[in-house]
Protein backbone atom coordinates (compact mmCIF):
# COMPACT_ATOMS: atom_id res chain seq x y z
CA UNK A 1 0.00 0.00 0.00
CA UNK A 2 1.34 3.55 -0.83
CA UNK A 3 0.02 6.95 0.29
CA UNK A 4 0.69 9.95 -2.11
CA UNK A 5 1.11 13.92 0.04
CA UNK A 6 2.73 16.65 -1.69
CA UNK A 7 6.15 15.56 -2.57
CA UNK A 8 6.11 12.25 0.32
CA UNK A 9 5.19 9.00 -0.15
CA UNK A 10 3.93 6.76 2.96
CA UNK A 11 4.20 2.94 2.25
CA UNK A 12 4.07 -0.57 3.62
CA UNK A 13 7.36 -1.87 4.89
CA UNK A 14 10.23 -3.35 2.18
CA UNK A 15 12.74 -6.11 2.77
CA UNK A 16 15.26 -3.59 1.44
CA UNK A 17 14.30 -0.71 4.46
CA UNK A 18 16.13 -3.50 6.59
CA UNK A 19 19.94 -2.08 6.28
CA UNK A 20 18.00 1.45 6.67
CA UNK A 21 16.70 -0.05 10.05
CA UNK A 22 19.96 -1.45 11.43
CA UNK A 23 21.74 1.47 10.86
CA UNK A 24 18.97 3.89 12.47
CA UNK A 25 19.22 1.38 15.43
CA UNK A 26 23.53 1.17 15.65
CA UNK A 27 25.10 4.20 13.78
CA UNK A 28 22.72 7.19 13.07
CA UNK A 29 20.57 6.83 16.25
CA UNK A 30 20.35 11.24 16.70
CA UNK A 31 16.55 10.48 15.77
CA UNK A 32 15.93 8.37 18.59
CA UNK A 33 17.92 10.53 21.34
CA UNK A 34 16.05 13.55 20.25
CA UNK A 35 12.69 12.06 20.85
CA UNK A 36 13.57 10.10 23.96
CA UNK A 37 16.72 11.14 25.23
CA UNK A 38 16.44 9.96 28.96
CA UNK A 39 16.14 6.10 26.71
CA UNK A 40 18.34 3.58 25.81
CA UNK A 41 18.39 2.61 22.00
CA UNK A 42 19.25 -1.23 22.10
CA UNK A 43 21.59 -2.05 19.12
CA UNK A 44 19.69 -4.18 15.84
CA UNK A 45 20.96 -7.75 15.03
CA UNK A 46 20.19 -7.51 11.16
CA UNK A 47 19.32 -11.49 10.92
CA UNK A 48 16.62 -10.88 13.44
CA UNK A 49 15.90 -7.87 12.63
CA UNK A 50 14.90 -9.31 9.16
CA UNK A 51 13.37 -11.78 10.28
CA UNK A 52 10.88 -9.87 12.25
CA UNK A 53 10.26 -8.27 9.15
CA UNK A 54 9.42 -10.77 7.10
CA UNK A 55 6.74 -11.63 10.12
CA UNK A 56 5.19 -8.48 9.33
CA UNK A 57 5.66 -8.13 5.83
CA UNK A 58 3.57 -11.65 5.75
CA UNK A 59 0.94 -10.37 7.79
CA UNK A 60 -0.53 -7.04 7.30
CA UNK A 61 -3.76 -6.11 8.92
CA UNK A 62 -5.97 -4.35 7.00
CA UNK A 63 -5.75 -1.04 9.10
CA UNK A 64 -2.10 -0.27 8.65
CA UNK A 65 0.12 0.54 11.72
CA UNK A 66 2.99 1.82 10.54
CA UNK A 67 3.96 3.12 7.27
CA UNK A 68 7.22 3.92 6.23
CA UNK A 69 8.31 7.68 4.66
CA UNK A 70 9.79 8.21 1.59
CA UNK A 71 10.85 11.58 -0.35
CA UNK A 72 13.61 12.62 -2.64
CA UNK A 73 14.00 8.97 -3.53
CA UNK A 74 14.95 8.09 -0.22
CA UNK A 75 13.77 6.57 2.52
CA UNK A 76 13.87 8.52 5.96
CA UNK A 77 11.66 7.53 8.49
CA UNK A 78 8.69 6.34 9.49
CA UNK A 79 5.11 6.91 11.18
CA UNK A 80 3.04 5.00 13.10
CA UNK A 81 0.11 4.24 15.47
CA UNK A 82 -0.92 2.42 19.01
CA UNK A 83 -4.09 2.47 21.00
CA UNK A 84 -5.19 4.46 24.15
CA UNK A 85 -7.81 4.42 26.50
CA UNK A 86 -9.43 7.17 27.48
CA UNK A 87 -7.07 7.70 29.73
CA UNK A 88 -4.22 8.06 27.75
CA UNK A 89 -2.79 5.41 28.89
CA UNK A 90 -1.97 2.16 26.43
CA UNK A 91 -4.51 -0.56 25.14
CA UNK A 92 -3.03 -3.99 25.49
CA UNK A 93 -1.71 -4.88 22.07
CA UNK A 94 -3.35 -8.26 22.38
CA UNK A 95 -6.73 -7.08 22.88
CA UNK A 96 -6.53 -5.35 19.88
CA UNK A 97 -8.69 -6.68 16.85
CA UNK A 98 -6.94 -5.45 13.51
CA UNK A 99 -10.14 -5.80 11.50
CA UNK A 100 -11.74 -2.83 13.26
CA UNK A 101 -11.00 1.01 13.78
CA UNK A 102 -9.68 2.79 17.30
CA UNK A 103 -13.06 3.48 18.22
CA UNK A 104 -14.65 0.10 17.78
CA UNK A 105 -11.40 -1.13 19.85
CA UNK A 106 -12.83 0.82 23.00
CA UNK A 107 -9.19 3.24 22.02
CA UNK A 108 -8.07 6.11 20.88
CA UNK A 109 -5.44 6.44 17.79
CA UNK A 110 -2.22 7.62 19.09
CA UNK A 111 0.23 8.89 16.17
CA UNK A 112 4.02 8.92 16.25
CA UNK A 113 6.80 10.14 13.51
CA UNK A 114 10.32 9.46 13.30
CA UNK A 115 12.46 11.55 10.66
CA UNK A 116 15.87 9.24 11.29
CA UNK A 117 17.76 10.68 8.62
CA UNK A 118 19.35 14.12 9.82
CA UNK A 119 19.49 15.86 7.04
CA UNK A 120 15.52 16.00 6.37
CA UNK A 121 15.56 17.45 9.69
CA UNK A 122 13.28 20.90 9.70
CA UNK A 123 11.79 20.91 6.60
CA UNK A 124 7.98 20.08 7.43
CA UNK A 125 8.23 16.09 6.05
CA UNK A 126 7.22 14.78 9.79
CA UNK A 127 3.61 17.37 9.90
CA UNK A 128 3.44 16.08 5.86
CA UNK A 129 3.55 12.64 7.34
CA UNK A 130 1.10 13.12 10.38
CA UNK A 131 -1.22 14.76 8.09
CA UNK A 132 -1.07 12.10 5.46
CA UNK A 133 -1.38 9.17 8.07
CA UNK A 134 -4.52 11.18 9.62
CA UNK A 135 -6.17 11.10 6.47
CA UNK A 136 -5.62 7.46 5.91
CA UNK A 137 -7.35 7.04 9.64
CA UNK A 138 -10.61 9.47 8.49
CA UNK A 139 -10.85 6.93 6.15
CA UNK A 140 -11.26 4.22 8.61
CA UNK A 141 -14.27 6.34 10.37
CA UNK A 142 -11.33 7.75 13.22
CA UNK A 143 -11.57 11.34 13.96
CA UNK A 144 -9.52 11.57 17.39
CA UNK A 145 -5.74 11.57 17.48
CA UNK A 146 -3.10 11.83 20.09
CA UNK A 147 0.14 12.85 20.20
CA UNK A 148 2.65 12.27 23.31
CA UNK A 149 5.82 14.07 23.79
CA UNK A 150 8.01 16.34 26.56
CA UNK A 151 8.72 19.68 27.08
CA UNK A 152 11.95 19.91 25.76
CA UNK A 153 11.08 18.62 22.01
CA UNK A 154 10.88 22.00 20.22
CA UNK A 155 9.83 20.13 16.93
CA UNK A 156 7.58 18.10 17.80
CA UNK A 157 5.77 20.89 19.80
CA UNK A 158 6.18 22.92 16.88
CA UNK A 159 4.70 20.38 14.54
CA UNK A 160 2.19 19.41 16.34
CA UNK A 161 0.78 23.63 17.08
CA UNK A 162 0.84 23.37 13.20
CA UNK A 163 -1.53 20.62 12.74
CA UNK A 164 -4.07 21.89 15.34
CA UNK A 165 -2.61 19.82 17.96
CA UNK A 166 -3.69 21.20 21.80
CA UNK A 167 -2.38 20.18 25.14
CA UNK A 168 -5.02 17.66 27.38
CA UNK A 169 -2.57 16.48 29.61
CA UNK A 170 0.48 17.31 31.39
CA UNK A 171 2.96 15.25 34.13
CA UNK A 172 5.18 17.77 35.67
CA UNK A 173 8.49 16.58 35.93
CA UNK A 174 7.85 13.69 34.13
CA UNK A 175 11.90 13.50 32.46
CA UNK A 176 14.99 14.16 33.79
CA UNK A 177 17.51 15.37 30.80
CA UNK A 178 20.75 16.50 31.30
CA UNK A 179 19.89 17.22 35.07
CA UNK A 180 16.54 19.26 34.35
CA UNK A 181 13.58 18.40 34.84
CA UNK A 182 10.75 18.57 31.52
CA UNK A 183 6.59 17.37 31.95
CA UNK A 184 4.97 14.82 29.75
CA UNK A 185 2.56 16.40 27.15
CA UNK A 186 -0.52 14.41 25.95
CA UNK A 187 -1.53 16.74 22.46
CA UNK A 188 -5.12 16.15 21.06
CA UNK A 189 -6.98 16.81 17.39
CA UNK A 190 -10.07 15.86 16.45
CA UNK A 191 -11.55 15.90 13.32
Amino acid sequence: MEITFDDITLRDYRLSDVEDEVRWTNEDTAWFYSDTPWGKLEPADPGELRENMLQIISKLPDIRWRFEIETAGRHIGMVSSYYLDENFEPTPWASIDQHKNAQENSSVRGLGVEICEMDFWGRGIGGKALKALMNYYRGWGEHRFILETWSGNTRMLGCARKLGFTQVKRRKGAYTVDGKKYDGLVLEKCI
